[in-house]
């Protein structure tokens, strides 16, 4: 769960600070949620919004598969804080999600097969549980 979390707060950032590269660091580049945000991210630049505060709050996770290079998590998430703000500083407050089923798939993206619990991570898939 920790590898989301920290994942999360690195998306907070780039979203924060409309830094499209930064997403090669949480996704893995290419796959579709890194498309996705790429996307997102682009029409808050076009429209001069950034997110402050982007917060998705884990309810609980479970290991659903593994191999030696991916882990499937199935997580319960859903967004508790976050907040659009435009160029002349409004600020427009995400509604707070409800509680839903996902299945994440992270790859290691470097394997360390003698620390298989520091490997950098990357999300390659979420779909709906």
């Amino acid at each position: 769960m920790r590898t989301l979390e920290v994942l999360d707060a690195q998306r907070s950032q780039a979203f924060w600070s409309l830094d499209a590269a930064a997403l090669d660091k949480i996704y893995l580049p290419g796959s579709p949620p890194w498309v996705a945000d790429r996307a997102l991210l682009a029409s808050y630049r076009k429209q001069n919004v950034r997110v402050q505060g982007l917060r998705i709050t884990i309810v609980s996770t479970t290991i659903a598969a593994r191999t030696a290079t991916t882990i499937t998590l199935r997580t319960v998430d859903h967004l508790t804080a976050g907040e659009a703000v435009d160029r002349f500083g409004a600020r427009t407050p995400f509604p707070a999600g409800q509680p839903s089923a996902r299945l994440i798939t992270l790859t290691a993206v470097r394997p360390n097969p003698s620390n298989p619990n520091n490997q950098p991570w990357r999300i390659t898939t979420i779909t709906r549980a």
